[in-house]
């Protein structure tokens, strides 16, 4: 046989050419990857840049909120019986014959009209030494200090929480009360000793409540 020194020497430059040629392609592929990364994480926003995170440790929960549209207020069931110029707490019990449920906070967002009536998000939290299930809860002091004057017992029922939902890892129920300005939607969730009372109105209070979790 014979041997052809060039020939050889031919073909292994071009499997040369051909062990650097796809070198350089992996290479450029891999800088070009990892340019397209670098360029994504600075043009795309986290999910934080434009919220803020409110956690309230007493009350045991946390949500997120819009930090330029919105605004995050305390409340108390003394402030909102200064809103409604009375004493809900009375009136309560001088309605049904008892004192309701002993509230220890409350939280409230605020838009831009700063509206205790229709602000899109509050949470109210009543000490329930009990554990009372929602049903049982709702029975006795119904969605106070919001809503309770039906002024007619057989017709308490109509407006009872009766849609469930899963928030935060526990069972929540809920009603919209079409007859109140806005169709409000209320949502009661039991969490250890304490029952957690949440007004919404659609859209801006649906995203808040995306973001709520309990405190573990």
């Amino acid at each position: 046989m014979h041997f052809d020194y060039a020939q050889c020497k031919q073909k292994g430059s071009v499997q040369l050419l051909v062990i650097i040629a796809i070198l350089l392609f992996i290479g450029g592929s891999v800088v070009y990857f990892l340019s397209s990364q670098k360029k994504n994480k600075e043009t795309l926003p986290t999910p934080y840049n434009s919220y803020n995170n409110y956690s309230n440790q007493s009350l045991g929960f946390e949500f997120q909120y819009a930090d330029k549209a919105l605004a995050v207020k305390g409340d108390s069931e003394e402030e909102f019986n200064k809103r409604g110029n009375g004493n809900f707490r009375k009136n309560f019990k001088g309605y049904v014959g008892y004192e309701p449920g002993k509230p220890l906070g409350a939280v409230a967002v605020l838009d831009k009209t700063a509206s205790y009536e229709t602000n899109p998000f509050s949470v109210w939290v009543f000490d329930n030494p009990n554990e009372l299930a929602v049903d049982k809860w709702f029975d006795n002091y119904w969605y106070y200090p919001f809503v309770w004057g039906v002024f007619d017992w057989t017709s308490k029922s109509h407006i009872a929480p009766d849609t469930e939902a899963t928030i935060s890892g526990q069972l929540a129920k809920s009603k919209i009360i079409a007859y109140q300005p806005g169709k409000p939607k209320f949502i009661y969730i039991k969490n250890k000793d304490k029952m957690y009372l949440i007004r919404l109105f659609e859209g801006e209070g649906d995203k808040l409540l995306s973001t709520f979790k309990f405190l573990e």
